[in-house]
């Protein structure tokens, strides 16, 4: 009978394997969270100058994994917009974004397909909701008719009334999020490709 490994002896033998790491990457283990909390940091507190916080860096190697670190954060709050919160983040993860990148031109470029982008979707958002509604209170207006019709007791109906149409709502948004989303992400990585 073999003998059974723990867990620990066998995260071991796969670190032996794996080897030490290379002096560039215990730098980036070290200052890619430090520009993760920069990022978030920027994000929360509207006074923060994360400007001044990768001059300290400057010079350096650690600043580009640093700015690699605050890009990650920054290009995971630009989202499509579900409410006022969202278009808030959004904007200040994009003005995060333009402090760590060279080419500002470029990124402007982007920047309005993006701002298009989220302005078609806050509209079709909207119109698509307004159809969605119109339809199903069509639909309960018909599914009513013939409650009425076929049950005389009183059924408290009312709350999966409001669960059918919340779960309609989500698959009918989620398939509209969908479609913007795939653009979306393609613009997000011109954003990563630019200097």
């Amino acid at each position: 009978m073999s003998e059974m490994k723990s867990a620990w002896e066998k995260a071991l033998e796969k670190a032996e394997k794996l080897g030490k790491p290379s002096a560039e990457e215990l730098k980036q283990l070290e200052y890619i969270p430090t520009g993760n909390m920069l990022a978030a940091k920027f994000l929360q507190e509207e006074k923060f100058d994360l400007d001044a916080e990768l001059t300290k860096y400057k010079g350096s190697g650690a600043r580009q994994y640093i700015i690699q670190g605050a890009q990650e954060i920054f290009m995971r709050n630009i989202s499509l917009p579900h409410n006022e919160q969202d278009k808030k983040v959004t904007s200040r993860a994009m003005a995060g974004i333009k402090l760590l990148k060279e080419n500002k031109k470029q990124l402007d470029v982007i920047y309005d397909r993006i701002n298009n982008l989220l302005s078609y979707y806050e509209q079709a958002r909207q119109q698509t909701f307004a159809q969605f509604k119109k339809n199903f209170e069509t639909k309960l207006q018909e599914a009513s008719k013939t409650l009425q019709q076929s049950a005389g007791a009183g059924v408290n109906i009312e709350a999966q009334i409001q669960q059918q149409f919340q779960d309609e709502w989500r698959r009918t948004g989620n398939e509209l999020d969908a479609q913007y989303q795939k653009t979306l992400e393609e613009h997000k990585q011109q954003i990563i490709k630019i200097a």
